[in-house]
């Protein structure tokens, strides 16, 4: 691998004087009304003789041609949901060429937009499921606004203790070894206590990058998965809006252009009405949430942007019906800028962050927790075009503060220091074979853990209508989060550096798969994989212990798209089992199957949406006893029958040796849009849990009692969107 690295550092640093007799192209590819970057659109370019040379637009909307033999050049620019768009180009002996594309969006609806989807097949890496605006409309959701995490949750490798409580595990991993980035932002706690919800509602989200393993040398420090969101950029060219009203939030979206054609602004806020609403049903459902995002997007000059992000997202709640009520605030800023120029002969994307996130945990009985991590860093990536091959390197630094106390009285401080270095390729061999090797180095200048040495690699081969996909590597991660797995009602997360007694957290991934249009609007897929995880952080039962582990599973997924009709199947298998001081479990969030199926029909101003989730119980340790520790009352002489003291629960001494009933649920949307001068109405009628079915959230045993997840909850709904 450091061969490999070497060899691509000296090619980029050769090509530039073999290529000053020729000519080089650079562009950004962009939506002719709204100014935003058009990711992933083809750029084909054409000379003389007939030969084509084609390259996919970055998530910037980047492209580049470089070492083109002087001449007359036809190019073509495509995307699904624009119209193609066509150019003559007559390039001279050693010019650079700066080059904007502006792609305007196809009058055709957006079930058309679908099928052709689904009869191209997509280049894209291994382990990794892209989210966009139309996946997220067609699913039943009890607002007719949309959540990003409503994408997340049907995704076969993604499972969740229950649905509260805003934790996500990822084939095998922990909720905390999952990596979120907003416009490169990384966000401690992105989701609500609520599930479903996130700190994004679909009005914000450009696009959701996925990676359920196997990712490339640009991302670090987590283990189980990355979620790469690049958020909406408003209109440059006119003001809109929209506002959203449901029993679960009221909500309000704005997007105004601050100069014209250059700089745009949007605006969202969001504040849940669900904890009054829902007494109205009998349903106890005693949370309060908010967020909030913003965004300024600036287009500096035909292929340099500047953009700033910021977010809000807070939480209130009580999971477990008890009384005992938690308290979460994640805020996070940050700013890039990006470049790809003829001046550098490559692209720079330079960036900045910040991001916080406090907690406080206040059980009956118990002893408040709190619990604070910030950090600020920044990047610098330098991304270098060499004729079909494509080489990234780059660097960041960062900052952690952590601050936590399990009880009032002590409080423990911690600081630390991140470096790290990347490099990985984009290697064309041609014939529709493509590599990307790349290797990432981490350290932490401020402790005792060595210094880490990340190989990956990744790969796809395509073949007409199908690709077949495979990954390696390694990842580690030095920055972990504490959660007790062994109560579900208690989510409070402590954040903090690996012990030195203790190893760091390191996984290996393996992945191979294939994915295919078969025709007729369908496309089908399957994705085998494999995770050796060592040194798993974990706090079980106030003990802080050291884990190994291996998850081993398949994913088959299938997709239909027929003008006003799309149906999506997912199924996922798994088996993982953890390991520590001779004896083997399975954790908490172990599901060995889960199905779900969705789908979405419109005719005229109707539509109907529909999704199943059928998932395996999950692991949990049976209680042997439950009572109140009376001893200080006995000690002060009070009376017992009036006395309180702490809570005690005590559990069998083999972890997790049952496990909870099937969850099944199914969910039902109807909407209707109408148009009224200058917006468009939408009202929606939802139902979820439809059947009303009990499923299990956990048992309470001091008194006695099971607390079940959501039960059948019917909303109605109305969204405006003001075009």
């Amino acid at each position: 691998m450091t061969r490999t690295a070497l060899l691509l550092t000296l090619l980029a640093l050769c090509a530039g004087p073999a290529a000053q007799a020729q000519a080089d192209l650079f562009g950004v590819v962009a939506d002719a009304e709204t100014a935003a970057p058009v990711a992933g659109a083809t750029v084909a370019l054409v000379d003389t003789t007939g030969a084509v040379q084609g390259r996919a637009a970055g998530t910037e909307g980047q492209f580049a041609f470089r070492g083109l033999a002087p001449g007359r050049y036809l190019l073509r620019v495509t995307a699904i949901g624009y119209r193609p768009s066509s150019d003559t180009l007559a390039l001279a002996s050693g010019e650079r060429r700066d080059l904007p594309i502006d792609l305007v969006p196809a009058t055709a609806t957006l079930d058309a937009v679908e099928v052709e989807a689904a009869e191209t097949v997509m280049i894209r890496e291994p382990g990794l499921a892209r989210l966009r605006p139309a996946d997220l409309a067609a699913l039943p959701t009890a607002d007719p606004g949309g959540d990003l995490a409503a994408g997340l949750l049907v995704q076969p490798g993604i499972t969740t203790i229950g649905d509260r409580g805003g934790q996500l595990s990822v084939r095998g991993g922990t909720p905390t070894q999952n990596l979120v980035l907003v416009d490169g932002i990384p966000v401690f706690q992105p989701f609500h206590l609520l599930g479903g919800y996130s700190a994004l509602p679909a009005g914000v989200v450009r696009s959701a990058d996925v990676y359920a393993g196997g990712w490339p040398a640009r991302f670090g420090g987590r283990i189980a998965s990355v979620v790469d969101v690049a958020g909406r950029t408003g209109h440059k060219r006119r003001v809109g809006g929209a506002v959203t009203a449901s029993p679960v939030l009221v909500g309000a979206e704005l997007e105004v252009p601050v100069v014209p054609g250059d700089v745009s602004l949007l605006a969202s806020a969001r504040q849940s009405v669900v904890d009054e609403t829902s007494e109205a049903l009998g349903i106890a459902l005693p949370y309060r949430f908010s967020d909030a995002f913003g965004k300024l997007h600036a287009r500096l000059d035909a292929t340099s942007t500047l953009q700033a992000t910021a977010l809000l997202s807070t939480d209130e709640g009580d999971l477990g019906l008890d009384g005992s009520r938690i308290t979460t605030r994640s805020e996070a800023a940050g700013g890039q800028f990006f470049s790809i120029s003829s001046a550098f002969a490559a692209a720079i994307d330079v960036s900045a962050y910040w991001s916080r996130f406090e907690t406080a945990f206040e059980p009956v009985g118990a002893p408040r927790r709190t619990a604070e991590v910030e950090t600020f860093g920044g990047r610098f990536g330098y991304v270098y075009y060499v004729g079909p091959h494509t080489i990234r390197t780059g660097i960041q630094a960062s900052s952690y503060l952590f601050e936590y106390a399990f009880r009032p009285d002590v409080v423990t401080r911690q600081n630390t220091s991140e470096g790290s270095f990347f490099v990985d390729a984009d290697v064309d061999l041609g014939h529709g074979l493509k590599v990307e090797p790349g290797v990432r180095f981490q350290t932490f200048p401020a402790q005792a853990q060595p210094s880490s040495f990340e190989p990956r690699v990744l790969a796809s081969w395509a073949l007409g209508r199908q690709v077949f996909r495979g990954a390696a590597g390694v990842y580690r991660q030095e920055i972990v989060g504490l959660t007790n797995q062994g109560d579900v009602g208690d989510v409070f997360t402590a954040w903090t550096t690996v012990p030195t007694s203790l190893p760091v957290p390191t996984a290996v991934h393996g992945l191979l798969g294939w994915e295919g249009a078969l025709g007729r609007g369908v496309r089908a897929g399957v994705e085998g994989y494999t995770k050796r995880l060592t040194g798993q952080t974990i706090l079980l039962d106030d003990r802080l212990l050291s884990t190994n582990g291996d998850a081993l599973g398949v994913e088959v997924v299938a997709g239909y798209r027929r003008p006003g009709l799309r149906i999506d199947a997912r199924y996922g298998a798994q088996s993982l089992t953890y390991r520590d001081a001779g004896r083997s479990y399975q954790p908490p969030f172990h599901r060995p199957h889960r199905l779900t199926v969705d789908g979405r029909a419109e005719w005229g101003p109707w539509a109907v949406a529909a999704a199943v989730q059928l998932t395996s119980g999950r692991p949990y340790t049976r209680v042997v006893g439950a009572y109140l520790d009376l001893g200080e009352a006995v000690e002060r002489g009070l009376p017992l029958e009036t006395a309180v003291g702490p809570p005690t629960t005590r559990f069998d001494d083999d972890p997790y040796g049952a496990r909870t009933p099937p969850y099944a649920r199914l969910d039902l949307a109807v909407e209707w849009a109408a148009r009224i001068p200058g917006a468009r109405a939408v009202v929606q009628a939802a139902v979820l849990n439809v059947t009303s079915r009990a499923n299990v959230f956990y048992y309470d045993a001091l008194r006695a009692e099971r607390v079940d997840q959501l039960p059948l909850f019917p909303t109605l709904g109305l969204r405006i969107d003001v075009e």
